[in-house]
């Protein structure tokens, strides 16, 4: 590729001491000839900063460190290192997943050739505690969210379906239209802003980065991911009550949410069966209007 396009690698990290050496090896060692890193340590209370200042000083290009002082949410750190970006493009790492060595390489010809404006792709699932690693999608769920690339925004606004992972998109829309300081699913939630506003997605069907599932991830807090699926949810509620099956789809999530905290506050297997056995019925009261069906939901015991 002549006059390759400069690419603005950030990582954003906090009390990642563990995992930052990997995430930076990944970032320094991309087959890519033309990108700068910018990594963001976000207060952290061990030695994150630390060990990614030694890693990253063997790369042989720009870098860029920022050590907050103060700890902020993950969308005002995207946001603060955005500010602080030279490239064309910014693709996001989070300091305890990483990247093939041809992520940036596959993601700029991609977005090169087929002029979309964001691109998603193919990757892993790595289980810390279990040292088990998964394809990030089955083949069904892969092949959903490639047919709905046209209609994307219809496809996502009730639930997230798609691994955010080494998001890849323009600059110049994050300066326009920065990440939401007030939410905690800022990926899926910059998703959906920029496909209601016709902006065009891409998806890469290659492995190109491996996601780090942890006990104390964000998907594992029940009570902070309804707060955040409610706020990205509440900013398009009419479009989803307006489509029957949009917003059957939104009244089961809140039930989902609902009863996961439920369960994640008791320890009584009594409790729980109970708790399994309500929502199984409200799940039956929306999802079926058949008295058939009904009188089956009643006899669920």
């Amino acid at each position: 590729m002549n006059n390759p396009p400069l690419v603005s690698l950030i990582i954003i990290t906090m009390n990642h001491e563990k995992f930052i050496e990997q995430a930076c090896v990944s970032a320094i060692s991309q087959d890519y000839p033309n990108y700068e890193i910018i990594l963001l340590d976000n207060a952290s209370k061990d030695n994150t900063f630390e060990n990614a200042e030694k890693t990253l000083s063997k790369f042989g290009k720009p870098y860029k460190m920022i050590r907050n002082t103060e700890s902020f949410g993950v969308a005002k750190n995207i946001n603060i290192a955005v500010s602080q970006a030279s490239g064309k493009y910014v693709s996001l790492l989070s300091g305890d997943d990483w990247l093939t060595e041809n992520h940036l390489s596959e993601k700029v010809a991609y977005i090169e050739e087929k002029k979309v404006d964001f691109i998603l792709s193919d990757g892993y699932k790595y289980y810390q505690s279990e040292d088990k690693t998964i394809d990030a999608y089955t083949p069904k769920e892969k092949k959903q969210v490639i047919d709905s690339l046209d209609h994307f925004f219809h496809e996502n606004v009730s639930e997230n379906k798609t691994a955010n992972v080494g998001t890849f998109v323009r600059k110049d829309l994050l300066v326009q239209y920065p990440f939401d300081e007030n939410i905690n699913t800022e990926d899926w939630d910059m998703n959906l802003r920029l496909t209601s506003k016709g902006y065009k997605i891409g998806f890469i069907d290659k492995k190109l980065f491996y996601y780090r599932i942890l006990s104390t991830s964000l998907s594992r807090n029940w009570k902070v991911m309804k707060d955040s699926y409610e706020k990205v949810t509440s900013k398009y509620l009419d479009y989803i009550k307006a489509d029957k099956e949009l917003y059957k789809k939104y009244r089961l999530n809140l039930i989902h949410f609902k009863y996961e905290i439920l369960l994640s506050e008791t320890e009584s297997e009594p409790e729980k069966n109970k708790l399994q056995t309500e929502w199984k019925k409200e799940k039956y009261r929306i999802k079926y209007k058949n008295p058939v069906l009904f009188f089956k939901l009643l006899m669920i015991k």
